[in-house]
């Protein structure tokens, strides 16, 4: 691709032909012939000056080292969060002690948690004061940088009005197809509608969520992220986050991310439900019932909840009142493959290896890859043989 740029300098109109690449250069980049012919421009540095075809794979290459940056950035990112996450989750381990669990510790367990438990409000003072000092200064460290890099003062992404327009109507095509499970064609639509408006934090959720679906978890979470950076308040993209990272098996990181969501909107139900799942996914059932029960009383005829919730059910043995519910999941959508699933896992449980083949087999004729479904079909013709 060429560029068909007219040169501005000195009313030339001639087609820009040299572009300059010095780091330090001060003059202006983008000349014609007539201009390096006339003022001997660049003469100090001519080995940095290139034709202007040059120009797109320069930009090319910088998009990479942009890329590998905030890569190297989110990594470290990462690591703190890591680091951030065990230290929770070690103070709730060591402080937290749920009812049930006290009458299954001993005398000399008990002991040790009231010797730990009183002496926490003397740490936590401490502990907020070392996390609140550190934070201001890399919040500090942050706003150094910008000013140092001048992030707020470029004006090469002035987007126009048609623009704009265009990148919505691009991402309500890619919007609609996403309903519509078509995730790599909407994909390829909200590319186009970002191209048009970098800024449409509709689009890069969405094409995050089509990720997401694809199961391509890690790259979704990249897309997300440039959504929140634009609207660190969309509740989707909160919410889409910590759905991958609970699909990464971050559960702790997935609630941090689904408590954001309901801190802005209490009542958004896939948060509530996406909290249920990464607590039952830690075994905690009775608070998992609590979140999916809160998502159930806004729309009782949410399938992931009553399913999810069903779920809990199994796990915790009352298959009668988990039976209930995934038949009522199923009757809203007979094509749900975690409740179908599921049923045929309560069916199991019970040994009921007939009625609970079946069910797999619903599910694989819905989703014939489903490794899970098959492994369960295996199983219960194994049973079911001996």
């Amino acid at each position: 691709m060429n560029l068909k740029l007219k040169c501005q300098q000195d009313d030339h109109q001639d087609e820009i032909d040299t572009v300059c690449y010095n780091q330090f250069c001060t003059e202006f980049r983008l000349n014609c012939f007539k201009c390096m012919k006339k003022a001997r421009i660049h003469h100090d540095h001519f080995d940095d000056v290139e034709k202007s075809n040059t120009l797109f794979g320069f930009i090319e290459n910088k998009n990479k080292e942009c890329d590998n940056l905030i890569d190297d950035l989110n990594t470290y990112l990462d690591n703190l969060n890591q680091s951030f996450t065990l230290l929770k989750r070690g103070i709730r381990q060591k402080y937290s002690l749920l009812k049930e669990r006290s009458l299954q510790l001993n005398l000399s367990q008990i002991n040790d948690y009231l010797n730990s438990s009183v002496k926490l409000m003397e740490y936590k003072q401490s502990i907020t004061t070392i996390i609140s000092d550190q934070t201001n200064k890399l919040i500090h460290t942050f706003n150094n940088l910008h000013q140092q890099l001048k992030l707020s003062s470029f004006n090469y992404y002035q987007i126009d009005d048609n623009s704009i327009k265009i990148s919505k109507d691009l991402y309500d095509q890619g919007y609609h197809l996403y309903w519509k499970d078509k995730f790599a064609e909407a994909i390829n639509i909200l590319d186009t509608s970002i191209q048009q408006n970098p800024d449409n934090h509709l689009s890069l959720w969405c094409k995050g969520a089509c990720l997401r679906w694809l199961n391509k978890y890690e790259d979704a979470i990249t897309w997300l992220d440039k959504a929140l950076a634009i609207d660190p308040k969309h509740v989707s993209s909160l919410c889409e986050k910590g759905v991958c990272l609970g699909w990464l098996n971050k559960y702790e990181d997935a609630i941090t991310w689904v408590d954001k969501a309901l801190a802005i909107d209490p009542k958004h139900v896939n948060s509530l439900n996406e909290k249920g799942a990464c607590l039952r996914l830690l075994n905690k059932y009775e608070d998992a019932i609590t979140w999916v029960d809160k998502a159930l009383a806004i729309d009782p005829k949410h399938v992931n909840s009553l399913y999810e919730k069903g779920d809990c059910l199994r796990l915790l043995k009352k298959y009668h009142e988990s039976l209930q519910l995934l038949d009522q999941a199923l009757s809203i959508n007979p094509q749900h493959t975690f409740s179908l699933n599921c049923k045929g896992d309560c069916l199991r449980d019970q040994q009921q290896y007939k009625e609970a083949l079946s069910y797999y087999e619903k599910s694989l004729k819905i989703d014939q890859n489903n490794q899970y479904s098959k492994n369960q079909k295996e199983f219960c013709q194994k049973k079911l043989n001996q």
